[in-house]
């Protein structure tokens, strides 16, 4: 079996690197096709340049092309992996400096609030777009999903297309790592019952129940083992331990606060709990600094080895490749993924995202129940799921109305501003984003 795989998003120089060092160290992805598709030429040539020289220098077959059209790429495709980001950092900039204007902070702000909102507008679409083509162009595709907001993305693929999709996180994997556990809990991981039980929605996740094999309960060792004040808060708020707890802090508007006083620009500014509202010169001197050795290996004449590729940061919690391996191989490895709730979770929306454990093998994704969640986290996160499916009807829509809505609603936001303050946040950001949001231009 030749596998196919198209990654649209494809001129990543942050994503592309790490998922072809993957491919190139799988066995099964051998003789394997990668499709790049991107809209920029550019950037998407330099990665196919770079993908098939590391092929050759490592004496391995991955036929790797390049594209700008959307349709040639998906065509027969068995896997899609899409990573976008409409507008780059230049609006994820305004996702964070345009409320802050307003009087909300968020230090990431690409899931929720308004920042995550307006990313949603943007991105969605474009998700969502992959998954009804390939309903023509490849129906048996399984659409693995990168692009943030993880969740309102899920929503809208499962509305707009029959195919198999989910959307996957590089915090996810953590609670199937046994380096991050022994970590975690200051004991060996083989002395950890495992599997755990984890779940949630995406970037508000939580290990629920956390034993030894000698029947202690590992959860008040990890609390006293903490130096983290967000950590030990929620084991003794929901009796939940957090994981990527960082994006934790946003889901909780008592969380978000500043610890300097802001002066016209929020990159930068130090917030509670030792986080800082993210910079995106900074994010932009990461890419830039993977941009110039893609383009430096592209320009000499090598050979060059997956040994001398850098690592960065991506490629710890990046598993799809994995997923995949687990699909082509029959492996039924597990998994954490987000996917459409359909019960499993039982105390949050059915229109809900979740993330959850799962199966994957030859016969796909096989999301597990989690059972009830902590009801006062239920709570919240049940809050936020609407506000999500808010989210990805008004962006698939263009409805203001339901635009409006998921503004209004959003904890952080209904707790910061007053209606009509809000009404002139939202406007400010449908100017500022119009040219990425047609579906809003009557």
């Amino acid at each position: 079996m030749t596998v196919k795989i198209a990654v649209i998003g494809g001129g990543s120089s942050m994503f592309v690197p790490g998922l072809v060092r993957r491919l190139l160290e799988i066995p099964c992805f051998e003789g394997a096709e990668l499709r790049l598709m991107d809209v920029d030429a550019k950037r998407v040539g330099v990665m196919e340049k770079l993908a098939n020289e590391l092929a050759e220098a490592e004496g391995r077959k991955l036929f790797v092309t390049a594209t700008t059209e959307r349709a040639a790429a998906l065509r027969g495709a068995d896997f899609v992996i899409v990573a976008v980001s409409v507008g780059g950092m230049a609006a994820w900039a305004t996702d964070i400096e345009i409320p802050a204007k307003h009087g909300v902070f968020m230090h990431i702000a690409d899931s929720i609030g308004p920042g995550g909102i307006f990313r949603a507008l943007r991105n969605t679409p474009i998700v969502a777009g992959v998954a009804r083509d390939l309903e023509e162009l490849s129906p048996g595709a399984l659409v693995l999903n990168y692009t943030n907001p993880a969740s309102a993305n899920v929503i809208a693929m499962a509305k707009s297309s029959s195919v198999r999709s989910l959307s996957l996180c590089s915090c996810s994997p953590y609670p199937l790592m046994d380096s991050w556990l022994t970590d975690l809990v200051g004991v060996p991981a083989d002395e950890i019952v495992k599997p755990l039980s984890v779940g949630g929605i995406n970037h508000c996740t939580g290990i629920f129940s956390l034993k030894l094999k000698d029947g202690r309960d590992a959860m008040p060792l990890v609390r006293e083992r903490t130096n983290d004040e967000v950590t030990r808060w929620a084991i003794d708020t929901f009796q939940t331990i957090p994981y990527c707890w960082t994006h934790w802090v946003e889901f909780f508007p008592e969380l978000q606060r500043l610890e300097e006083p802001y002066e016209g620009r929020a990159q930068g500014l130090a917030m509670r709990y030792g986080r800082q509202i993210y910079d995106m010169d900074l994010q932009a001197q990461r890419m830039r600094q993977w941009e110039e050795v893609a383009e430096r290996w592209s320009a000499d004449s090598g050979p060059h080895r997956l040994a001398d590729l850098p690592h960065g940061p991506e490629d710890k919690g990046i598993v799809v490749a994995e997923v995949i391996e687990s699909v082509v191989e029959d492996l039924s490895e597990r998994f954490i993924v987000n996917v459409m709730n359909t019960g499993l979770i039982p105390n949050l929306p059915a229109e809900a995202s979740v993330e959850v454990p799962a199966v994957v093998n030859a016969e796909g994704v096989h999301p597990l129940g989690i059972g009830k969640i902590p009801t006062g986290l239920a709570a919240m996160l049940g809050c936020h799921a609407l506000v999500e499916e808010l989210t990805a009807d008004a962006a698939l829509s263009g409805d203001r109305g339901l635009l409006r809505q998921a503004m209004m609603i959003d904890p952080l936001v209904s707790a910061t501003l007053e209606p009509n303050a809000i009404d002139a946040l939202t406007q400010e950001m449908l100017e500022v984003n119009e040219r990425y949001l047609p579906q809003f231009v009557k």
